[in-house]
Formats: structure tokens, C-alpha cells, sequence
């Protein structure tokens, strides 16, 4: 019944018929190592399904773990700044996301250091804002090299030809 189950009953009888049309002893011993590798392809499908499954509920736990790691830090900033400044923090992430994450993790580590004794005003953020666009902008600065006139090296020289 088993084997029914896992083959299907239409195989089942298919198989039944064709085993009353043939050979008895020969197509015996086929039958049986057909079922043997049905059964190992069988087994070996439910393996795979259920080892999808767990990682399907791996990748899910990650997720909520991180939502929750997130709305934590949310949490977090929210107590670090007063309404001004968190709805201007919010803003900037509309337009700057990557912006907004660098303000949060520098925001987080201010609190974890002592560093932020009360509520963070407005004029406070736009301060770190500032700061962190000054060190954004000299790490990343982008040289001009104009031609001077009096530079002649990739000039054709027409007199002397």
C-alpha cells in the first residue's frame, strides 16, 4: 500500500497489467529494482522538499529578527531626539537612505559612549549633518587638471615637418 502510495495507483496498475502480459520471472526481478529506485527517488524528493522547507524558515526567521533589530534602532533614535529633529532625520531619509542609516549608527553610538546627555534638538542634528557631510566630502573630492596654455606637449609641431 506504501509503495502505491508513493507510485501512485495508476502506475500500480500498469504495472500489474503489464507483469500479466510478460515473462513472470524476468519481469519480477525488473519490477523490483524499478521499485527500489522509485523508492530512492522518492526518498530523495521528500529530502530536498523538507530541506527547502527549513531554509525557507531560516531565511524567514533572519528576516523578522532583523525587522526587529530594526524597529529597536528605531526605537532608540526616536528617545535620542526631540520630534523636530526626528521628523528632519526622516525626511533626509526620503531623499538620502544610506544618509539616514549613517546619522542613526552615529546617533546610536554617541548615546552607547555618554555622549548624549539629553534630547537631541533640531539645530544638534543639523550639526551632525554637517559633520558627517565635512568627512564625506573630504574623503571623496574630485581634482580638476586644466591645460595651461603655455602647454605644448600634445601639439603638433606643422613648422618642422
Amino acid at each position: 500500500k506504501l509503495e502505491d502510495l508513493l507510485r501512485g495507483a495508476p502506475v500500480a496498475r500498469r504495472a500489474a497489467k503489464s507483469r500479466a502480459h510478460s515473462s513472470p520471472h524476468g519481469e519480477q526481478r525488473r519490477g523490483a529494482a524499478m521499485d527500489a529506485a522509485e523508492q530512492r527517488r522518492a526518498k530523495d524528493a521528500a529530502a530536498k522538499q523538507a530541506a527547502s522547507e527549513q531554509d525557507m524558515q531560516k531565511m524567514a526567521e533572519q528576516r523578522q529578527q532583523q525587522q526587529e533589530m530594526e524597529e529597536r534602532k528605531r526605537m532608540m533614535v526616536r528617545t535620542l531626539l526631540e520630534p523636530e529633529a526626528l521628523e528632519r532625520l526622516n525626511r533626509l531619509g526620503l531623499v538620502k537612505p544610506e544618509k539616514q542609516q549613517q546619522l542613526e549608527v552615529m546617533l546610536l553610538q554617541l548615546a552607547q559612549s555618554g555622549q548624549v546627555q539629553e534630547k537631541i534638538s533640531d539645530a544638534g542634528l543639523v550639526q551632525l549633518i554637517e559633520k558627517v557631510d565635512a568627512s564625506r566630502s573630504s574623503a571623496s573630492s574630485i581634482k580638476f587638471q586644466r591645460k595651461r596654455r603655455d602647454d605644448d606637449d600634445d601639439d603638433i609641431d606643422l613648422d618642422n615637418l
